[in-house]
């Protein structure tokens, strides 16, 4: 069974005008059940699965679901999910580890990373605040998380870098130097990530105001926030919140496009440049 755990009560009135694509569970957040998350060669899946208080990690055969080991682990854990369908997150570029987040949102947060080979615990984390998981650097030094103003409000966040080496936060937040007014809100529709793994580019959705690519630099630990046109009849932005736009990267193209195919617009990662499709 599939679950999104622990959300409360007071943040479902929060999204209450919020389209319910996206109301169920604000990305990012951690599952139970489903189908985890993939090993980099496609061989095996991880799945989390509540166990009353503690967490059954179970690690399957992608070829015929068969179970290869499970360990558990004490406390409610689950696979990180970038956005709401999807992909989930928490695997090192390696192979060598995959990480868990807490299940709920609550004014502490929890993550313990997993070693692929036998499922022990290669580390443990614990930080005061609300946190999700965002992404790692390739060299797996750096785990980079999303931080929710609290519990009440988890549209407003701002992305921080944790260094797995010293074992702490890093002090200040990554954000666009270029854009320093720049408000990070909204809430994840699509991710996409560049080959060798430096760079991830996530869609958000913005009511009120303009969809916007977030483009982390996790190896420099910087960011660029690009805004997308969009029309101002639909400030609600539901296609956006009902997943009809995804990113597609090749080479320095990023293309948002429409279900369908269709190429909505144009990013030049080289220097961000919006534009139409010819």
């Amino acid at each position: 069974m599939f679950r999104r755990l622990g959300l409360p009560l007071i943040v479902l009135g929060a999204l209450g005008a919020v389209p319910v694509a996206s109301a169920a569970y604000p990305a990012p957040y951690a599952a139970q059940g489903g189908k985890g998350v993939l090993s980099n060669d496609g061989s095996m899946r991880f799945v989390a699965i509540g166990a009353g208080e503690s967490t059954l990690v179970r690690a399957s055969k992608a070829s015929d679901g068969s179970t290869a080991m499970s360990q558990t682990i004490p406390g409610s854990f689950g696979v990180p999910m970038i956005t709401q369908v999807g992909p989930a997150g928490g695997m090192f570029r390696d192979g060598s580890t995959f990480v868990l987040q807490s299940i709920g949102l609550n004014t502490s947060t929890q993550f313990v990373l997993l070693r692929t080979q036998d499922l022990s615990t290669r580390d443990q984390i614990s930080l005061k605040g609300t946190f999700g998981f965002d992404a790692l650097s390739p060299d797996g030094s750096k785990l980079y998380l999303i931080q929710h103003s609290s519990t009440q409000d988890i549209q407003h966040y701002v992305v921080r870098a944790y260094d797995l080496n010293a074992h702490k936060l890093l002090p200040g937040r990554i954000a666009d130097r270029t854009q320093k007014s720049w408000v990070m809100q909204g809430w994840a529709v699509s991710r996409a990530t560049s080959a060798n793994g430096r760079w991830v580019y996530t869609l958000y959705a913005n009511p009120g105001g303009y969809p916007f690519i977030h483009a982390l630099d996790t190896v420099k630990g910087v960011a660029h926030c690009v805004g997308l046109p969009w029309p101002s009849y639909d400030s609600s932005q539901n296609s956006v919140f009902n997943f009809s736009l995804a990113l597609d990267l090749q080479g320095k193209t990023l293309t948002v496009k429409r279900q369908g195919g269709s190429s909505y617009r144009l990013v030049n990662t080289a220097n961000w440049h919006v534009s139409k499709p010819r």
